[in-house]
């Protein structure tokens, strides 16, 4: 920031070291920490007595800065700070003083505070005073802040101040008298009341009382006096800023419009229309569709509110075409649409084709307005244009297009079908065979629309819940029948809103997991692992798990790779469990799939959560079922791999995956959910046989890379995992050992002079990032095969080490797990690169490369690329 402080407009002089440190922050990261460390430091301040308000106003400045600019919710409490917050606005000298006090009680302070009750003396001071600033800042926080507490202390004075000689007082009055008894409907009688009295004895009072008349809905005595009113300001003043606040008023109470005014209405828009003055135009056409048709009808100027809007339709600005389009769209068809014997077409023919074209705007909200217009004149022209649509339908289009193509027929549908709870299941089934096909068989190749199944969930969310109940139940039927081809975003779709309303419908949940599984195979894995979620969420419901679905989801499990394998093992040990089930289903946050996820995750970072039995063991025990054979874990190597004949037995190579610092002989690695995992220390290619026993066999291995998260093989009671039989021993060395007689030497650390978060910072333009299904031992193995220098950071150590941010309970807060650094020196001392590792799992990873040399960063990256 090169602007001074004396043109920056900071508080104080504090106020603008900040943000300058903020500004010059290298990362979002690095200036979370900062504010998190100003927050510290003004905690430490505010705990000094004999403070002033000059330094305790600069103080709450400070934190109502950090905790806008801060791009995490805020990991530490602040009631450290609410007494004082509370201190200015009772002491505050100046309006600004006390304005700062408040607005840090408003933003900051929970309404059911304990010190919102000190508020309450502060308030009715303000209120009593006879500056009208301090008043109206005690009114607006009521306002604001509405408080049960308060009632009983400012009523009377609120209703006092309701003839204050300042406008702005009554205004607010008005408005914190209804916020706080707008569920007492004799006191809001009594409002509305005094809003007639202040009307009739000034009419031209309506600017100040628009906003709280508007909020009296429906009042027929306050709506008749405005109807008056408005005819009388109308005749006498012409188009004023009263006639366009009571036509305002009139609006937002949702108060009907006497066929006296329609003229006057009527006249408006003609005037309005030209400029445009589209708020009041707009309003003025809102309030006509008060006055039912007939009425209209019988006035003699009704179709001079089409003809007044109608060169807006030809415009070339999308903000006049759509108030085109809404201001028609209040208007019945029978007005301007010639659908009635005694009535004639307003609009000309070109101008009816350019509202048909308006169905293909780019414009969603255009799109979905003329839909409605269309339906009303005739649901003939939809259904037809919908038709011939579907029709035109090509498979060819890209990804986002096939998005929007769809999403647009969709608008239709949910249009078209309102209420009618069978038409609208069976247009969607229709339109997804149209889209994805309605012959059975592979459906990889297809793809799911993403933004389609977000339009389908939404909007039948957004349904009265026997509508929604009965439409899932007609969308999950299609599942129980084999003929019904049913598209990934289709499946998609069921999936999410049976998982949702699983109980709820109908179907019987043993049919619809038939039907999932019976379909599994034919689709991509992202949506295999849906559909198993899904089935997992409908094995709650059942009392027994076909032998067909265990059989297809075991299948699966054989030919998948590891994160869409371990989905299978976890639905085989978890459906027959059905307590266990019950109990992740009530502890998530709601009934939506991702919820469930969530809370099956949560249920699994407990340590004794899973059964002793694994899901290998159960997969194995029902081998004769499935009829085929099980391979071994990955990560037990078998004899049959080796290609020599074998030499005597290889040391033991460290693991990257879990290298940790030197400092410390073992280290223990927090989890998100808060449990723990114990990392073995790095060896050395010297130590002795024995050291080998430390390490996981692969029975261990097996059993652990079956569960998530993953943890650490069971031990004796002497915390040492017991003897491995000496034959057993080559099967427990890295599998980049048994594939070649030469055993890699492990990494060395290389002496690089240079700092990583500096040389990582310094190249933030050369990124390149990637996922590769490798793990960490294997990629810094392949590093050091380009015969570059290199330095291996661990885990724990600094940069990007991992850590927990607590939220203020212990249970809530967010850990991530470090990352593996690499800092990699090319033949130049100029030509270096580093490079971040991030385990997702074991068998593959995250990567981030920096670097400036192009013949450096397209090697690596092509390395990385290849695995």
């Amino acid at each position: 920031m090169d602007v001074p402080f004396t043109s920056s407009g900071a508080m104080s002089r504090a106020h603008y070291a900040l943000v300058r440190k903020i500004e010059n922050a290298t990362s979002a990261q690095a200036a979370d920490q900062i504010l998190l460390d100003e927050i510290d430091v003004i905690r430490r301040t505010l705990q000094k007595p004999h403070l002033s308000i000059k330094e305790c106003k600069e103080c709450l400045i400070l934190i109502l800065h950090c905790t806008i600019a801060l791009s995490i919710a805020i990991p530490i409490a602040l009631d450290f700070a609410f007494p004082h917050a509370v201190n200015i606005a009772e002491l505050g000298q100046s309006p600004m003083d006390k304005k700062i006090g408040y607005i840090f009680c408003m933003e900051l302070i929970p309404s059911d505070h304990e010190l919102q009750l000190m508020l309450v003396n502060t308030l009715r001071k303000d209120l009593e005073s006879t500056s009208i600033s301090q008043i109206c800042l005690a009114l607006d926080v009521l306002i604001r802040v509405p408080n049960e507490h308060v009632i009983p202390a400012v009523d009377t004075h609120l209703q006092t101040l309701f003839h204050h000689h300042s406008e702005a007082v009554r205004r607010r009055a008005l408005m914190a008298y209804y916020t706080l008894f707008q569920r007492d409907a004799e006191r809001l009688t009594r409002l509305e009341d005094v809003v007639r009295r202040r009307l009739r004895a000034d009419p031209l009072e309506i600017s100040s009382l628009s906003a709280i008349a508007g909020k009296l809905k429906h009042s027929e005595s306050l709506g008749k006096l405005l109807n008056s009113q408005f005819q009388h300001q109308y005749r006498e003043f012409g188009e004023t800023d009263s006639v366009f606040s009571i036509l305002r008023t009139l609006r937002n109470g949702e108060m009907k419009l006497e066929l006296e005014s329609v003229g006057i209405v009527l006249d408006i828009i003609k005037h309005v229309s030209k400029v445009p003055m589209r708020a009041a135009l707009r309003e003025a056409f809102m309030l006509l569709s008060t006055v039912s048709p007939e009425a209209l009808r019988e006035c003699s100027l009704s179709s001079t509110a089409v003809t007044s809007i109608r060169h807006l339709l030809s415009s070339r600005d999308p903000n006049d075409v759509f108030l085109f389009v809404s201001c028609l769209n209040c208007l019945d068809p029978s007005i301007w649409a010639g659908t009635r014997p005694e009535t004639k077409a307003v609009l000309d023919e070109w101008e009816v084709q350019s509202i048909m074209r308006l169905l293909d705007s780019p414009d969603g909200l255009i799109r979905k307005v003329t839909l409605k217009i269309l339906h009303s004149v005739d649901p003939v022209i939809v259904e037809t244009y919908y038709t011939q649509a579907l029709y035109n339908f090509s498979s060819s289009l890209s990804l986002s297009d096939k998005n929007e193509y769809v999403s647009r027929l969709f608008d239709i549908i949910d249009m078209q079908d309102g209420s009618d709870v069978d038409q609208y299941a069976r247009h969607l089934k229709d339109l997804f065979s149209a889209v994805e096909g309605r012959e059975q068989g592979p459906t990889e190749g297809l793809q799911v629309l993403d933004l389609v199944v977000q339009r389908i969930l939404n909007g039948i969310r957004e349904r009265e819940m026997s509508f929604r109940i009965s439409s899932i139940t007609a969308l999950g039927v299609s599942l129980t029948e084999s003929e019904v081809h049913i598209g990934p975003t289709l499946m998609v779709v069921i999936s999410a809103l049976v998982s949702e309303y699983c109980g709820k419908v109908s179907t019987s949940p043993v049919e619809m997991l038939r039907g999932i599984a019976a379909r599994l195979g034919s689709y991509s894995p992202s949506v295999q692992d849906a559909c198993l979620l899904t089935m997992l969420r409908i094995s709650v419901e059942c009392d027994e798990i076909p032998e067909e679905v265990t059989v297809a989801v075991g299948q699966l499990s054989q030919h998948s790779r590891t994160h869409l394998r371990r989905r299978c093992d976890q639905f085989l040990t978890l459906s027959t469990q059905r307590r266990v089930l019950a109990e992740v289903v009530s502890s998530a946050r709601s009934s939506s799939l991702p919820d469930f996820l969530s809370a099956l995750i949560s249920y699994q970072s407990k340590p004794d959560a899973m059964s002793t039995q694994s899901p290998r063991t159960t997969l194995s025990g029902r081998q004769d079922a499935f009829n085929v054979d099980i391979s071994p874990s990955r990560g037990a190597a078998s004899p049959r791999k080796l290609r020599y004949e074998a030499y005597e037995v290889p040391q033991p190579i460290t693991s990257l995956r879990h290298l940790s610092s030197p400092r410390r002989p073992k280290s223990s690695v927090s989890s998100p959910e808060g449990s723990t995992r114990s990392l073995s220390c790095a060896s050395e290619t010297s130590n002795s046989l024995n050291e080998l026993a430390k390490t996981i066999t692969p029975g261990e291995l097996t059993l652990a890379a079956a569960q998530e998260p993953f943890y650490a093989a069971e031990s004796d009671a002497s915390g040492i995992p017991a003897p491995v039989p000496e034959d057993d021993l080559a099967s427990r060395v890295d599998l980049i050992a048994l594939d070649s007689p030469f055993i890699a030497e492990p990494a060395k650390e290389v002496s690089v002079d240079a700092d990583f978060k500096v040389a990582w910072d310094a190249m933030e333009n050369s990124n390149v990032r990637g996922w590769c299904e490798a793990s960490l031992d294997m990629i810094v193995r392949l590093l050091q095969s380009l015969q570059y220098r290199m330095k291996v950071i661990a885990t724990d150590q600094p940069p990007f080490e991992g850590a927990c941010i607590s939220r203020g309970d212990l249970s809530d807060s967010d850990c991530h797990v470090g990352e593996l650094k690499i800092f990699v020196q090319g033949p130049a001392p100029q030509q270096y690169a580093t490079l971040r590792l991030r385990e997702v799992d074991e068998e593959s990873c995250l990567w981030r490369l920096r670097c400036k040399d192009v013949d450096l960063r397209t090697a690596i990256k092509r390395m990385m690329e290849d695995l």
